[in-house]
């Protein structure tokens, strides 16, 4: 995860109308809900288009096929954090406000991507990851620039590679969760629970990263 502080991420390059992007976030929010419910495997483009009260030749005029709107959804989701983090950033830079947002964001990310991902396997299954993968690289390397340019500002200091403490931080904001929620040890995960868990990594974090 990273912080692109420098770009307005979109759910699409081209520009679209108000309505328009509006309606495709529609669509994607119906289609979430499909393979949230029943996995990658058991969802269908009908399925979608019923929830998202739109035709099939409408998802089909903006996305190929299931595993095209898959993908997009996956990204859109990714992207979002993105956004969600330079928003904050915008209004105060400072470590131990953006920290506790972008660790938010993470784990509501965990969380939103395991029930996608129920039942797919195969070849979609690898291209999915794949491009979850260079997403998540990239973004990684805008949260190491976004860890240096607070180190040059001094709010923390290290010596390690800055891609290995963005992946770092990553980690610790991931936690348990799933396993928490798997094994039956917790049986949700709530906002005051996601909220304290961010401000316990982000406490943590930079006292490990404290200047002299």
């Amino acid at each position: 995860m990273g912080i692109g502080m420098d770009r307005e991420p979109g759910m699409s390059t081209t520009m679209e109308s108000p309505a328009k992007a509006e309606r495709r976030r529609e669509i994607l929010d119906a289609a979430f809900q499909e393979f949230a419910a029943r996995g990658y495997a058991g969802a269908s483009m009908g399925a979608i288009a019923r929830r998202a009260r739109a035709s099939k030749e409408t998802l089909y005029a903006w996305f190929e096929n299931k595993e095209t709107l898959y993908n997009t959804l996956l990204v859109s989701r990714l992207e979002g954090i993105t956004s969600h983090v330079a928003a904050a950033a915008r209004r105060d830079p400072s470590p131990s406000n953006v920290l506790p947002v972008l660790a938010e964001d993470i784990i509501r990310l965990m969380l939103a991507v395991a029930p996608l991902n129920q039942a797919m396997s195969g070849e979609s299954a690898e291209k999915a990851s794949r491009l979850i993968g260079r997403t998540i690289s990239e973004e990684r390397r805008n949260f190491a620039d976004y860890l240096l340019r607070c180190r040059a500002e001094g709010h923390i200091a290290f010596d390690d590679d800055p891609l290995e403490i963005a992946s770092l931080f990553v980690a610790m904001a991931e936690g348990e969760w799933s396993l928490r929620l798997g094994t039956g040890m917790i049986d949700e995960v709530t906002d005051a629970m996601i909220a304290e868990h961010a401000r316990r990594v982000t406490r943590i974090f930079l006292k490990g990263l404290a200047p002299d």
